[in-house]
């Protein structure tokens, strides 16, 4: 273990924190400065998560700011944040509040997000932003300027590829016992030429006969004849780069900015729906194994992103790159945040506007605050054991690595 390996590791991890306490502080403090402009009182604005380490400031308003000991993002605690005999007559507490107020603050979070997002594509694409190529295995309609796929980056003539590149998933896979190597490059299957992996995917997942693969090695073509497994070799598989074109950028006058930062959140914003459907269909009905196997390992907790964050150093980017990330981990927060799913801004903001429009007509609640609270216990549990499955899953594709 060298000293540049520690490095790296402990840069990571300062950068990692940084980013997403930033994005989560820029989404807290939607929900606390709109709560201190409606009146409403803010009995605590915290960072990171307990134990308590020491409280930092009490202001005038009696709102204590603190810091705890696990450095994961900033919270803030409203003054009953759900109904009771007592909130509905204190008018400084958030159940107490007109609806409107509610709906607002409980949005403030995303739309800090989705501003912050703005600000900094707006600026990046009016002084320059050179498009990044990123490696996914979901492809979807709406594309992203600033983080293309591979078959976008082709087109725009970023980079140019030939062929696919394999990697067998261990040494005694199916790969590696058929012949193929780490880094052999993939030309053809049955005389026909594949550029794409998902082009590899469906030559071979139905077949259950020995399929041809023409392979380069050294500047060396030959054929090996392989019978898939269940209609998977047992290879990671990826694009071969033979060139690519450092000196692309755009740039454009601050009209212009606005508006493509408006197309590129819209595209990040549908990529991000997008992804989302197609990693619970492929782990619900996918229609191979692979299918199945890519939505596991594209479902990552903060380990996995960490990870990312390690690579991330190794290759040196400078400090925009990383203010990009973060703007583009905030589109992903103020989407997945509008959500309805219990615990998440938008499940309580469709609550909020369920009972509003049940109690107008009805003079009496749809869903309970006891059936809510229960909702909530329960979705948290699972929230709970779900993060604990993603970090196992996280440590192992680190350590199997």
């Amino acid at each position: 273990m060298n000293i540049d390996f520690i490095t790296n590791h402990i840069l990571a991890i300062l950068l990692f924190i940084a980013v997403f306490s930033a994005i989560v502080f820029i989404h807290e403090f939607g929900h606390y400065i709109f709560a201190k402009l409606f009146g409403i009182k803010v009995e605590e604005f915290w960072i990171w998560l307990p134990p308590r380490i020491a409280n930092l400031y009490q202001d005038k308003s009696w709102t204590v700011y603190s810091i705890n000991l696990l450095p994961i993002g900033w919270f803030v605690s409203l003054k009953w944040e759900s109904y009771n005999e007592m909130s509905v007559y204190e008018k400084d507490s958030l159940a107490g509040s007109p609806i409107y107020k509610q709906m607002i603050i409980v949005l403030a979070g995303v739309m800090m997000n989705f501003i912050f997002a703005w600000l900094v594509f707006s600026y990046f694409f009016y002084d320059w932003i050179k498009p990044m190529v990123i490696d996914t295995q979901f492809k979807t309609v709406h594309q992203s300027k600033i983080f293309v796929n591979f078959d976008e980056a082709q087109k725009i003539w970023l980079l140019k590829a030939e062929g696919l590149m394999l990697s067998p998933t261990s040494p005694t896979s199916l790969a590696a016992r058929s012949g193929i190597k780490d880094k052999d490059i993939l030309i053809a299957i049955n005389w026909k030429r594949v550029s794409k992996p998902e082009e590899m995917v469906n030559a071979i997942k139905y077949y259950e006969a020995p399929i041809k693969f023409t392979i380069k090695r050294d500047n060396r073509l030959f054929d090996l004849n392989i019978t898939p497994d269940k209609g998977m070799i047992w290879s990671y598989v990826g694009y071969n780069i033979v060139s690519q074109d450092t000196e692309l950028t755009y740039r454009y006058e601050w009209k212009i900015a606005l508006k493509e930062w408006f197309i590129e959140v819209y595209n990040q914003s549908r990529q991000v729906l997008e992804i989302l459907f197609i990693i619970v269909k492929n782990l619900v009905a996918p229609d191979t194994a692979y299918e199945r196997s890519a939505a596991m390992n594209s479902i990552q907790w903060p380990i996995g992103l960490w990870d990312q964050f390690v690579k991330f150093v190794e290759l040196k980017l400078d400090i925009s790159f990383y203010v990009i990330v973060a703007a583009l981990l905030s589109v992903n927060l103020w989407i997945f945040n509008l959500l309805p799913f219990p615990a998440l801004d938008g499940w309580r903001f469709f609550i909020m506007l369920l009972n509003s429009m049940v109690i107008f007509v009805f003079w009496k609640k749809a869903i309970g605050d006891k059936v809510e609270t229960f909702i909530h216990i329960i979705w948290f549990w699972l929230l709970i054991l779900l993060s604990i499955l993603v970090a196992y899953m996280d440590i192992f594709r680190i350590f199997q690595n």
